[in-house]
């Protein structure tokens, strides 16, 4: 996208009634075809301001909503390890359970399951059944 250096009246004038409808600078920008920080810098050396009570249009959120089916619910009860020894925090690798366990190792710290966790999770699937539910109530 190429963007435009110079202020003419043309443009001043659409800003203008761009502020006046209560437009944000971004959004501005973008119709524009400039930065957010010309558009921005322009509208405070021209001193202009937004209607009082109107907040600033913005750009439709790019955001995507989450899914209702995946609700990460959290355990009641006591966290066990599925099997296998625990591991303690400082140890854990990218291949063990992330499910935090209800003791501490020498150092203090948490400790995890441990096992190994299943593909697409961050918990073996003892824990993964236990933490998230897809969709149930």
């Amino acid at each position: 996208m190429v963007f435009q250096s110079t202020w003419d009246d043309a443009a001043e004038e659409t800003l203008r009634r761009w502020v006046a409808e209560g437009a944000s600078s971004s959004v501005i920008a973008d119709a524009m075809h400039r930065t957010r920080s010309a558009v921005s810098g322009k509208i405070a050396r021209l001193k202009l301001k937004r209607p009082e009570g109107l907040s600033p249009m913005t750009k439709a959120s790019t955001k995507q909503p989450l899914k209702p089916e995946a609700i990460i619910v959290l355990a009641d009860a006591p966290v066990e390890a599925a099997h296998g020894k625990p591991v303690p925090f400082l140890e854990v690798k990218g291949f063990h359970c992330r499910a935090v366990l209800d003791e501490r190792g020498e150092d203090g710290l948490a400790m995890f399951c441990g096992a190994k966790n299943r593909p697409g999770s961050s918990w073996c699937p003892k824990h993964h059944v236990l933490f998230v539910t897809y969709g149930r109530d």
